[in-house]
């Protein structure tokens, strides 16, 4: 028989296919909440069986304000009717309004001039605007403040300036110059040594010792090699301390006080209180998610013997869908305060004491306690944040190995590295832990813990090395 002879034969094999409905539960447990908010306002806008209401129609009413008293008589309305005008006439009124209010270009310029802050770009063209310069130079100048970054830095030269602008070197450095005596000060710099020089010569403080120090020192300074800089410059330790102490003063981010904020704004889906007792419920939030329900009108119309088939088929595959979709919701929701419980149940020292008592707990744990497989876990948590007594978390803060110590205590990675925080918070700043010394001492306090791993978590920390750490006397 041909070695390359090629067959046909049929075997057997068992495989598990996700149905409709548990792809969807995943899908929906995957998302966080501002995904999910996205989600649902798509699945309400596509099925008519689907009706909501918000939180703010159906959260606890609040307490009634003490109504007005009652007006004596007809004669004392007249007089609050006027009362009122007399106020009305005293309010200013935006440009524009009227008896028949802004128009629509004027509304919208109005909203978005509230909700924009204006930029570093907008700050400088403002400034530019009042400068009296000449035409040539005005020109360098618009260029010059639309190549400067969010930082404050100048993210082009003189010479690509006056080339795009058919202009001289010189008329470039002298555009420079103008946007460089803006606010903030620093800003229009091309290096940190400019940036901080800059700053200097705005505060009249540039000495000397300074100049020298920014024009040639800065990677001595970085390096932390102060005991040969003071001996290379012929001063004593205390006059380079003392210089450094004005160097640390100053910004070397000009443009940051108008960059635009990339802080996350964190909802939490679940709240971990204490109860009076002393033990802890996990509580879910909605969080302005919208409570939903199958419309009315739409399932009496089911009901309705004229219907045509068509439509009451249309109107049952919707319901389907939409029950199927309150019943992952449903199913979410308790997932991920089901995982809260176990954060309740395995980390109550952390709780009570604080992020140092954190205990290892592991996903699969976790999905071993709730009868979930590991990649569940992982889906629920994945982009949620949970409120605890100690403050906000991402619920992936408390997946994480850790640590045996001698007497069967055991921790986390993060309760480790916050050890190791405490302790480099208590050297002596002369003469800083190594990472060999660190790690000495978290054995000394039970904790086996190598001197590379003590490496990794001090930068994970944003801690720099012993050598960068040492202040010089």
């Amino acid at each position: 028989m041909s070695a390359n002879q090629q067959t046909l034969s049929t075997t057997l094999r068992q495989e598990q296919q996700l149905s409709a409905r548990q792809l969807q539960s995943l899908e929906l447990l995957n998302l966080p909440l501002l995904d999910l908010e996205e989600r649902l306002s798509q699945e309400l806008a596509a099925n008519p069986m689907l009706e909501a209401e918000s939180d703010e129609e159906w959260q606890e009413p609040a307490a009634e304000p003490a109504p007005d008293p009652e007006p004596d008589d007809e004669a004392s309305l007249d007089e609050r009717a006027a009362e009122s005008e007399e106020w009305a006439d005293e309010l200013p009124m935006p440009p524009g309004t009227g008896e028949n209010g802004p128009s629509g270009e004027q509304q919208e310029y109005m909203l978005n001039s509230l909700a924009s802050a204006p930029t570093l770009q907008d700050q400088l063209s403002a400034e530019l605007a009042l400068t009296p310069l000449p035409p040539r130079i005005r020109k360098l100048a618009e260029e010059a403040v639309c190549s400067i970054d969010d930082s404050g830095y100048l993210r082009t030269t003189a010479a690509d300036l006056a080339m795009s602008s058919d202009a001289t070197v010189d008329e470039a450095e002298e555009a420079i110059r103008v946007i460089q005596g803006f606010d903030p000060p620093g800003v229009g710099c091309r290096d940190l040594a400019e940036c901080l020089r800059l700053q200097l010569e705005r505060k009249k403080a540039l000495t000397p010792l300074l100049a020298e120090l920014l024009e040639h020192h800065l990677d001595d300074i970085a390096r932390n090699r102060l005991p040969q800089l003071a001996k290379a410059l012929h001063i004593s330790m205390e006059e380079l301390n003392a210089a450094l102490a004005e160097l640390r003063k100053l910004n070397p981010f000009p443009g940051s006080a108008f960059a635009p904020g990339n802080s996350e704004f964190v909802l939490p889906e679940v709240t971990i209180v204490r109860k009076e007792d002393g033990s802890y419920e996990a509580l879910p939030r909605r969080n302005g998610l919208p409570k939903l329900f199958l419309a009315e009108r739409y399932l009496k119309l089911l009901e309705n013997p004229d219907l045509s088939p068509e439509d009451r088929a249309y109107l049952r595959e919707k319901l389907q869908q939409a029950r199927e979709l309150m019943r992952a919701l449903d199913l979410r929701q308790s997932t991920i305060v089901r995982i809260a419980d176990v954060i309740i149940r395995t980390q109550r020292d952390f709780l009570d004491r604080g992020v140092e008592y954190l205990k290892p707990l592991t996903m699969k744990q976790a999905g071993d306690m709730l009868d979930l497989h590991e990649t569940t876990v992982s889906r629920a948590v994945a982009g949620k944040y949970v409120e605890t007594p100690q403050g906000i978390f991402p619920f992936k803060y408390f997946f994480t190995a850790g640590f045996t110590g001698e007497d069967g205590q055991e921790l986390s990675n993060r309760a480790v590295m916050e050890k190791i925080r405490e302790l480099i918070g208590k050297e002596n700043p002369a003469r800083p832990l190594s990472d060999e010394q660190l790690a000495q001492q978290l054995k000394a306090e039970g904790l086996a813990v190598a001197r590379r791993t003590v490496a990794k978590y001090r930068e994970q920390l944003n801690i720099p090395s012993s050598s960068l750490r040492k202040k010089h006397l």
